[in-house]
């Protein structure tokens, strides 16, 4: 019998979809940081993904240490796709864990096909707890 793995070990969130919106209270290996937008939306491959992204998917969250543009930057993916980056005046928390090797996960909190690209995906923020 083989047992198929996957790439990125994504934590578990016990209890997400229990009822809407109770997430926090729900979540027993997670600790909920931040409820963050995701910026960069139409730049990188979020717009040719959007059929598939789904509300409570886990996304991966890594430091971009060598970037030009914001020397704190923290890239959002899902998969092998660069989806974008957590906002340049909301990354110092999630830049400062990920620097110190804490283990950090995002889920998509909300879907909507708005107008603005800023809050097309929310995105929330969470440490595993030990």
């Amino acid at each position: 019998m083989s047992q198929t793995r996957q790439a990125r070990p994504i934590p578990p969130l016990a209890g997400y979809y229990a009822k809407r919106g109770t997430y926090n209270h729900t979540a027993t290996t997670e600790e909920l940081l931040d409820r963050i937008p995701l910026a960069g939306f139409r730049h990188h491959d979020a717009p040719k993904l959007w059929d598939i992204l789904k509300r409570g998917q886990a996304l991966t969250v890594e430091r971009e240490r060598t970037n030009a543009h914001d020397g704190q930057a923290v890239a959002v993916r899902w998969m092998d796709h660069h989806l974008g980056y957590l906002p340049r005046d909301r990354n110092s928390l999630a830049a400062r864990l990920l620097d110190q090797d804490q283990p950090l996960i995002a889920r998509i909190l909300e879907k909507r096909d708005h107008a603005d690209r800023h809050h097309r995906l929310e995105l929330a923020l969470y440490r595993a707890r030990s």
